[in-house]
């Protein structure tokens, strides 16, 4: 017997709010589990937690749009078919390349290894570009607000850090702080843009 029609895959906005909300909790379990093998020294754990971010990451934007009663659009597969490599192949990048280069001698190839992350690191933000153009004018707006606010948070909180860093009551590694601040913008920008999708749709 095939399941109703408000439960399956596809039609995963008509769900009720407590099926998306718990299916996006779930993801959130299974991310993190995903991170502590990707953690691991053995092959096999990291190989499996490979597996399970393609999964869990495919399934974390479709739940995203669930929960923003969004259908999943030609546009959307397009992006999950151009964002979903480039993330798997930064996770292969950083996990199998990047920490070759501790023993490596400074010099040109040193500096290619060091800087290989940002290979797909632009294929995905390409991707994103590609998804931002395809949509129509309100949901361009939507990326615009969505962009700027996210950005004066994270800049805000980045200037907080700074003073309190200045003032000596915290101790942090600038080159760790660097590197997530694209990550922080990426998850403040998803969270903010399905606020305001929210908010538009309640109007």
């Amino acid at each position: 017997m095939s399941a109703p029609r408000g439960w399956a895959w596809g039609a995963m906005d008509a769900w009720p709010a407590w099926g998306r909300w718990t299916a996006a909790l779930l993801a959130g379990i299974a991310m993190a589990a995903d991170f502590w093998l990707l953690t691991q020294q053995a092959v096999l754990p990291r190989l499996i937690g490979l597996a399970v971010f393609a999964a869990t990451l495919m399934f974390m934007m479709r739940i995203g749009q669930a929960i923003r009663r969004e259908r999943c659009r030609p546009a959307d597969r397009r992006y999950m078919r151009e964002f979903l490599p480039a993330m798997l192949t930064y996770m292969v990048v950083m996990l199998y390349l990047w920490p070759l280069q501790k023993g490596m001698p400074p010099g040109a190839l040193k500096l290619l290894l060091v800087l290989s992350p940002m290979l797909p690191i632009g294929w995905a933000i390409v991707a994103c570009v590609r998804y931002v153009l395809a949509g129509d004018e309100m949901e361009r707006q939507q990326h615009l607000d969505a962009i700027a606010i996210s950005a004066s948070i994270i800049s805000m909180v980045s200037m907080a850090l700074g003073f309190l860093c200045a003032a000596r009551l915290l101790v942090l590694d600038g080159g760790l702080v660097l590197l997530f601040v694209y990550p922080s913008l990426c998850v403040v920008y998803g969270v903010v843009r399905a606020f305001l999708v929210m908010r538009a749709r309640r109007e």
